[in-house]
């Protein structure tokens, strides 16, 4: 029967794994479908495409000046209404000192346009009875206040154009009942009157809710009416048939629903301090260019190339699972943008392509990750088909904490932060969960439906071959010294010389055998500890130097920021024939501005320009322009120069920082509720320690920081993140399940250690793509992987010689671990077995004698036992220690 039930679970469990395929597959199909083809299916954004580029004149409402204050708080409304719309990256500069420049990615209708950005914004309800114009109050109290246009065709018939006017009144001819100040919520609703129309409901402050009930309650008796002015229009005006106590109020207009979502956007951003009227509008090309795009992907698909070579070369058949999970979480990933982009809720820029080049690297660290756990169980001398269960269990809990960490950061950057690090935040919250979906209905059923069938059968195709081997040699190892396979291999790992002797002393020849055999172990995996912590305060010492030297060369030499933080001048070129974007690019290289950011544009179906270089000043500027007209045969009256202010303003930089704030907060949190907040603080560390590092470059070299540096530091980020976390894990297993007893110090050493080959192969895995790019793409691309060169260098060298060593020293001074410290000493690698046999008895290290056999850094283990008898009684002592220190 007992045979009966397993078979049945067996059974049971493989039908899962293939339906969980299945639903892969579909999921798969589905996601094709999706985006094919992607260049029509997913939005671009303004830096890969192009856009419309609108320009927008300022006029005062009340006849005063314009101050800057004004032009800034009107920058930061329209910039608000615009990513209201969605996760566009469109790009929002004050110009001169009365215009604002706002490009919206694959946009060419001007009018819907500046319906939603430019419109003023100001919201009034006024008490019909107090107009003093009486021709408008008839009309509006006639209902004459919309009016459906119409336009006449060729044989002079009167047809319906689409568009809705509605009756202007002047200020100062009513009474304002409440304003658009007193708006706390706006939402849109279905009409009453047909299915077709929508209204906007408002909820009104207790200020305006009290004003609004008390007209009400006055107009009720009467059936008088309230009037709903936007921007200087009527909009409507209902009849109060009853008393509105609590604020609640509906705006209704004859709206489509995006009339209503645009008339939402505008109430929810605020009334702009001035109103807007349209100057001019163009076409404009991408600023990243399609050549340097094309370029870029090259690079980086010659990349990803390289590297699935290198692990199939490296993990054999497992590679193949590996380059599959990729591929399908790509599919997904691009199925999942191309369903928003359906819907105006994406468009990718390059700061969306750094969300992606993130998590296709953490697909590839969730793979690799799986694979190294999978073989280190099966060394451990777990069957092929155990270790398929355990070992990829252990490596997706990990995967998940690691994403799930990521993820608080992305989702922080995604609601608080605007700009291009909102879409960042976007693409990679998107990417970690089809990250976590890949791993759990492809991965994991995969490789424990293959287990017992093909890897089993053909371990040196799927290249297990030399765990297998390994798991041999370890289990001799095992018996010799009386222990369990995995506290052998452990044992082995951190002191072999100790472990060795142990198996020596107590199995004689056979165990000098096997202690032999485990000494010439072959295989790609780590089969000796490197003494990483043994040099912490190096490390420390080297990383605090190199912070310290980066601030200094920050201070000194500074950051060269680009336009976008610290504006400059615009140069508009017209008519430029059959020049090109790279010959524009090198003629301002030439004229002394190698950082210039160069559209091209059509207007008027002309071919032209828009060039934005950091220079402030409008004379400089323009002589620059005559150089590059004179070099590339243009007119000197063919360009216009205007000043232009950061598209990357206070506001954008201030919510940026925010949400890095706020995501650090986060991150620690969930650390402390999952493991302890120390793991989280040492993680933070490492990853500020990085960025500091990456500047401390920039402002070496002189590179401008632009928004595709900001791009890089961000994916910084999550590799730091997830390289830390990925390490702590594996120290908390540790802590936790081994069958070794040492100081933390030790274990953690360990634990770096036994993560050590995948902290390599996903470091590989992501570093050649990028450095690809910096070595072949364009110019744009560089700026970006350069930054990201530097980062992963530095994430993965920080988890190791930053994160670990200050966690491992901060948890050594806790009292248990202060207790161990003490038994055995400062070397890394002294340890015993927490379960010693009679037979193979492990000597407990006496703290009369613990500085001598601290010598060296080998365990007491190592003495041999002069007979016997003194061999039995050693093991009782050590017995006795054990429970003695449980009871404690």
């Amino acid at each position: 029967m007992a045979v009966q039930t397993k078979k049945k679970k067996k059974g049971s469990t493989d039908r899962r794994n293939i339906w969980l395929l299945v639903v892969t597959t579909l999921l798969v199909v589905g996601s094709i479908f999706l985006f094919t083809p992607p260049a029509e299916k997913i939005n671009q954004g303004l830096d890969i495409q192009g856009g419309l580029s609108v320009v927008l004149t300022a006029k005062s409402t009340d006849g005063g000046e314009i101050t800057t204050e004004d032009m800034e708080a009107s920058r930061a409304i329209i910039e608000s209404r615009v990513n209201a719309l969605g996760a566009s990256e469109a790009t929002v500069q004050a110009q001169g000192t009365d215009q604002i420049l706002v490009q919206i990615p694959g946009l060419s209708d001007t009018e819907s346009a500046l319906n939603t950005i430019g419109k003023t914004g100001k919201l009034e309800f006024a008490r019909l009875d107090s107009f003093t114009d009486e021709t408008v109050k008839t009309k509006i109290d006639n209902g004459q206040y919309i009016t459906q246009e119409t336009y006449t065709d060729e044989a002079g018939n009167s047809l319906p154009s689409g568009k809705t006017s509605y009756l202007e009144v002047e200020p100062g001819t009513y009474t304002p009942l409440v304003s658009g100040t007193n708006i706390t919520n706006v939402s849109i609703g279905q009409g009453k009157t047909t299915s077709t129309d929508y209204v906007v409901n408002v909820q009104l402050d207790s200020e305006g809710a009290a004003a609004f009930a008390e007209a009400t309650k006055e107009l009720v008796s009467t059936n008088g009416k309230i009037v709903i002015i936007l921007d200087g229009e009527v909009q409507s005006a209902p009849t109060v048939d009853s008393e509105i106590p609590d604020g609640n109020v509906s705006i209704s207009g004859n709206y489509s629903l995006d009339d209503a979502k645009a008339l939402q956007t505008v109430l929810q951003s605020g009334s702009l301090p001035v109103s807007f009227e349209y100057a001019q509008s163009q076409v404009v090309g991408p600023t990243l260019g399609q050549e340097a795009l094309y370029s870029g992907v090259l690079a980086a698909a010659i990349g990803l190339l390289v590297v699935m070579l290198y692990l199939l070369f490296f993990y054999r058949g497992l590679g193949l699972i590996t380059a599959a999970a990729m591929a399908i979480f790509a599919i997904i990933y691009l199925g999942i943008l191309a369903a928003l982009s359906a819907f105006g809720l994406f468009s990718l820029s390059l700061a969306g392509i750094a969300g992606i080049v993130l998590t296709i690297g953490m697909a590839a660290d969730s793979s690799i990750l799986t694979l190294e756990r999978f073989r280190e169980e099966i060394r451990m001398g777990r069957s092929v088909r155990a270790s398929s269960i355990t070992g990829v269990r252990h490596a997706i809990v990990t995967s998940v904490d690691a994403d799930l960490v990521t993820l608080v950061s992305a989702l922080s950057l995604f609601f608080l932060a605007s700009a291009s690090v909102k879409g960042f935040g976007l693409t990679l919250a998107l990417g970690i969960l089809c990250d976590i979906v890949m791993m759990l209905l492809f991965k994991a059923p995969l490789i424990r439906l293959l287990a017992p069938r093909s890897i089993a059968k053909h371990p040196g195709f799927w290249g297990v071959k030399d765990s297998l081997a390994a798991a041999d040699d370890y289990k001799a190892l095992a018996s010799a010294e009386g222990e369990g396979v995995a506290a052998a291999e452990e044992g082995e790992a951190l002191d072999a010389k100790a472990s060795e002797a142990l198996a020596e002393s107590n199995d004689g020849e056979r165990g000098a055998q096997a202690a032999e055999a485990a000494a010439k172990l072959r295989g790609k995996f780590i089969k000796r500890d490197i003494n990483f912590l043994g040099h912490r305060k190096v490390f420390l010492t080297v990383a605090a130097v190199l912070v310290i030297a980066s601030f200094a060369i920050v201070g000194v030499k500074g950051l060269n920021f680009g336009i976008e933080f610290v504006g400059g001048t615009s140069v508009a070129f017209h008519a430029t024939g059959d020049v090109t974007t790279e010959q524009m690019r090198s003629a301002f290289d030439e004229a002394g501005e190698p950082d210039a950011v160069v559209q091209t544009t059509t207007a008027d179906g002309e071919a032209g320009f828009l060039v934005r270089t950091t220079t402030t000043s409008a004379e400089e500027a323009a002589a620059t322009a005559n150089k590059v007209a004179g070099e590339l045969g243009l007119e000197s009256d063919s360009f216009e120069v205007t000043t232009i202010g950061p598209d990357w303003g206070t506001s954008v930089i201030q919510s940026s920082i925010i949400a890095f704030l706020v995501s650090i907060i986060l991150i620690i949190i969930y650390i402390a509720i999952r493991f302890e907040y120390k793991m989280g603080v040492t993680a933070i560390i490492a990853l500020l320690h990085d960025l500091v590092l990456v500047m401390g470059i920039y402002a070496l070299v002189g590179r401008e920081v632009n928004p595709n540096t900001i791009a890089a530091l961000l994916t910084i980020l999550g590799y730091s993140l997830y390289d830390s976390v990925v390490v702590f894990h594996r120290i908390n297993d540790n802590m936790q399940e081994t069958d070794i007893k040492c100081t933390f110090m030790t274990m953690a050493n360990h634990s770096i250690n036994q993560v050590l080959v995948r902290t390599i192969n996903t470091t590989l895995t992501s570093l050649i793509p990028v450095v690809a790019m910096l070595l072949f793409g364009g110019e744009t691309l560089k700026d970006f992987a350069f930054a990201m060169t530097i980062g992963l260098v530095c994430g993965s060298y920080s988890s190791i010689a930053v994160a670990t060593p200050l966690y491992a020293m901060w948890k050594t001074r806790e009292p248990r671990y202060a207790k161990l410290a003490k038994k055995y000493g400062p070397e890394i690698g002294r340890f015993e077995f927490a379960h010693p046999s009679v037979s193979a008895p492990v000597v407990a290290i006496k703290k009369a004698e613990g500085p001598k056999a601290a010598k060296g850094g080998s365990s007491a283990a190592a003495k041999k036992p002069s007979n016997t008898g003194k061999q039995g009684a050693n093991a009782k002592s050590n017995h006795r220690y054990r429970k003695s220190k449980k009871k404690q």
